[in-house]
């Protein structure tokens, strides 16, 4: 493991001398990276528990200026394996959006293994992202028209939720598009989503977009209003966020959450039978 932090960091220090300006490159946790260099300095034997994960904002000037954020996450054994790279920039639609990334992904697939390529990858991006840009505006894009008679819940089962790029997403998204609910990150990862149909439908769309092990509708509720009912009188939840509950081993890279607390946070809002839908057993608290 030491060989490959050692040349993760030494791409770092190039790509900080290539990035110099001021939030150009981003370091997510610095202390991540200085963990790393005292283990391959062998100022300790203790190897750092998380990736080296960092965003460089690009700057485009044509066809017209935009920023582009180039999401980056290596894992431990990078360059044996590929790094984890996420393009986002709000100057084009979602669709474009992920056909880009793919179309990265496919590049990435096609370079020699085994080389360090985060540099190459930012080229790539800095001379492909043109195609993509056009007078379309996103923003009239990202949500579905609010005309809905629908309330809906959507269930969703993910292998892990682990992330951060995914984390904030989730929590971006749901923003836009106004759905309330959660995401418990950890393995397994969960997420609810609640609010008109067509936007729970939407947002079930952008998260299938993303990169899986495994992901699943689990279960879907769908209420008709009537009566003078609204989609916020049917909502059980405020908002949408992060859930932890007891984590253990929050901080690598595989963690688990406390069930028996999580049982008792869907109890709390009217949702303990979807637990058994999960985890196929009833859900019990867990003892204080």
């Amino acid at each position: 493991m030491a060989d490959f932090l050692e040349l993760q960091l030494s791409e770092l220090e190039l790509l900080g001398s290539m990035f110099p300006g001021q939030g150009e490159l981003v370091l997510d946790d610095p202390a991540t990276v200085a963990d790393a260099r005292q283990y391959v300095d062998g100022q300790t034997d203790t190897a750092p528990a998380g990736r080296l994960e960092f965003t460089v904002n690009l700057k485009l000037q044509e066809p017209q200026k935009t920023q582009v954020s180039v999401q980056c996450s290596l894992p431990q054994d990078y360059p044996d394996k590929l790094p984890d790279l996420n393009i986002w920039t709000s100057s084009i639609t979602r669709q474009k959006q992920s056909q880009l990334n793919l179309e990265l992904s496919e590049y990435l697939q096609s370079l020699p293994h085994g080389e360090l390529c985060v540099n190459t990858a930012l080229e790539w991006v800095q001379d492909n992202t043109s195609r993509f840009l056009g007078p379309a505006s996103p923003s009239k894009q990202n949500k579905p028209a609010s005309s809905s008679s629908t309330f809906a819940r959507y269930w969703i089962y993910s292998h892990h939720i682990q992330s951060k790029f995914k984390r904030r997403d989730l929590n971006e998204w749901a923003g836009k598009l106004g759905v309330t609910g959660f995401y418990l990150p950890g393995k397994p990862g969960i997420i609810c989503v609640e609010g008109e149909k067509e936007r729970c439908e939407e947002y079930w769309k952008w998260v299938r977009e993303l990169n899986w092990k495994k992901i699943s509708l689990r279960h879907h509720e769908e209420t008709e209003l009537t009566g003078g009912q609204t989609v916020d009188s049917l909502r059980k939840f405020e908002g949408f966020g992060e859930k932890v509950f007891g984590a253990h081993n929050f901080h690598g890279r595989s963690f688990h959450m406390d069930l028996g607390e999580f049982y008792q946070f869907l109890k709390e809002h009217q949702c303990d039978t979807i637990y058994a839908m999960f985890f196929g057993v009833e859900g019990k608290r867990t003892d204080s």
